[in-house]
């Protein structure tokens, strides 16, 4: 079982905080939740049952855990967790300017940390 992840991440001026938990393999189910102000907004389940058979599952289930918090993370930087459209900044010809904290979380991302 892994102790699991917290992340907060700034988005256009508001805190969110991604947490992804391990339930063990009594309950092989690895759970990503996105809260904004203690309300939860998304919770993403998924099994791991399938690997636990595998000599190295726990590594697996580790970059299963890694994967699941980077991909909501990249979603609500995408504008796509909190009710915006993808790009339309972009596609406004708007360059939008990223905060410290914005590019710190972007250069994580990118970096497979």
């Amino acid at each position: 079982m892994h102790s699991g992840f917290n992340t907060n991440v700034p988005y256009k001026g508001k805190m969110y905080h991604v947490q992804t938990e391990d339930g063990g393999a009594r309950n092989p189910v690895l759970t990503t939740l996105l809260y904004q102000k203690g309300e939860i907004l998304l919770s993403e389940k998924t099994s791991y049952a399938d690997v636990l058979v595998d000599d190295d599952w726990k590594e697996k289930v580790l970059e299963r855990m890694k994967d699941q918090h980077r991909g909501i993370i990249k979603n609500l930087m995408a504008g796509q967790l909190t009710g915006e459209q993808a790009g339309k900044e972009a596609a406004a010809g708007e360059k939008k300017e990223l905060t410290l904290e914005e590019t710190i979380i972007e250069y994580i991302i990118g970096a497979g940390v």
